[in-house]
């Protein structure tokens, strides 16, 4: 099995109210939120969607969403999408939107209609800016779907007998429908995640998210770091918190060549890892390797300089002593 890269939670209006800081104390690392689903009276947007997006963001989780969906031709498959695309709007998503097929009524068109309408949903999610994937459970991707022509797109698979037999590959398990997480007054999906989604999803400018910008080498340039608030990142978004740095200088890889989501960016390296920061005049600056050194040289003789000073004052101390004890 692959390694999981972090664990987290799906959750729709069914959870109702959730204490999403108690989530993210409980170890959850990311939300999979409901944006629509369907009544008797046809789509709508889930009435907690917005809150939920929200307030799982501000606790620090990443987040990405999903909508159930019942269309059985592309005509119902647009009056989704067309939804699914007014409640996105203006967000930022960590993880794919996921187009959730699992219904009956869908299994009983024939695997390459249900598969043809699949493609359909995510092709349209992809060219509205939207990084999509597929939600669903094994007997259904592998009796009802031809996973064949689905390859090239994220896939979360359901199975809840502590395996997943699906043999095909697979970016996500939602592994229980009955798990209990603190803060969650109901039973709630619990799923681990094998991939890290952010990078691709700010290389191609998806989910809200800028192109990345252009970057440009540095040579022989170190990164100072001077204040003690200063964070770095996995890439050029400042939600997506690694730490804080300790004060020093690090060697700097790149630069860009603008503004980037507000900011000027730099990438450095940190414990043997690429990692990125903003450039901040009250935090950080790009200083030539030589110059790095220099300072560094300069500080080293302030400290002999005031040892000196200091050993001085000691041995005209002892002296004093001396010359008062034998008075």
């Amino acid at each position: 099995m692959a390694e999981i890269f972090q664990q987290g939670v799906d959750v729709s209006r069914y959870q109702g109210q959730i204490d999403w800081r108690k989530v993210k104390a409980a170890g959850q690392q990311y939300a999979i939120i409901r944006a629509v689903s369907s009544s008797k009276t046809g789509p709508y947007i889930d009435p907690f969607f917005q809150e939920h997006i929200q307030q799982a963001q501000a606790a620090g989780l990443r987040v990405g969403a999903y909508y159930y969906t019942y269309a059985l031709n592309e005509q119902q498959a647009i009056a989704e999408l067309e939804l699914v695309l007014e409640a996105l709007q203006g967000l930022k998503l960590e993880y794919p939107v996921f187009v959730d097929m699992e219904d009956s009524s869908i299994a009983a068109l024939g695997r390459q209609a249900a598969t043809n309408l699949a493609r359909f949903a995510l092709v349209v999610l992809d060219q509205k800016g939207w990084y999509s994937g597929l939600y669903t459970y094994t007997s259904f991707a592998q009796n009802n779907l031809d996973m064949s022509q689905l390859q090239e797109w994220p896939l979360f698979i359901a199975d809840y007998r502590g395996f997943v037999g699906y043999p095909g590959r697979y970016d996500m398990w939602q592994f229980s429908s009955t798990g209990r997480v603190d803060g969650i007054s109901t039973n709630t999906d619990l799923s681990y995640s094998y991939t890290d989604f952010l990078p691709r999803i700010i290389e191609g400018g998806y989910n809200g998210f800028e192109p990345l910008p252009t970057m440009i080498p540095l040579n022989n340039t170190q990164l100072e770091v001077f204040a003690t608030n200063t964070e770095y990142f996995n890439g050029p978004d400042v939600n997506d918190i690694q730490g804080r740095l300790p004060l020093g200088f690090y060697p700097a890889l790149t630069r860009s060549t603008g503004s980037y989501n507000g900011f000027e960016w730099v990438t450095f390296l940190f414990n043997g890892q690429e990692y990125w920061t903003a450039l901040l005049d009250d935090r950080t600056r790009l200083v030539a390797g030589n110059d790095c050194c220099a300072q560094l040289e300069e500080a080293l003789l302030q400290l002999e300089e005031k040892d000196a000073i200091m050993n001085a004052t000691a041995q005209q101390l002892r002296q004093l002593a001396d010359d008062l004890e034998n008075g």
